[in-house]
């Protein structure tokens, strides 16, 4: 059993704001990185993985698509 006290220490903490940076992501359309590497090991070892950079770019794409020179074709809102 949990005490006030567990709550507050620094790994518990680190672990509760990653959860929630997780979910603020996944809530706005913007998945886990560390999710999508852990994936493609397991279900596609052969593929390599996108990099940060790439990986995002598509997740912006996917979410809110890209017109002609990577704008953004309609609004987020």
């Amino acid at each position: 059993m949990m005490t006030a006290g567990d709550f507050l220490r620094p790994s518990t903490l680190r672990r509760g704001l990653s959860l929630t940076a997780q979910t603020l992501r996944l809530m706005i359309g913007v998945g886990d990185y560390e999710a999508y590497l852990e994936h493609m090991k397991l279900h596609h070892p052969e593929m390599p993985a996108l990099d940060y950079t790439a990986w995002y770019r598509n997740r912006v794409d996917a979410r809110y698509g890209s017109g002609s020179g990577g704008k953004v074709s309609r609004c987020p809102c």
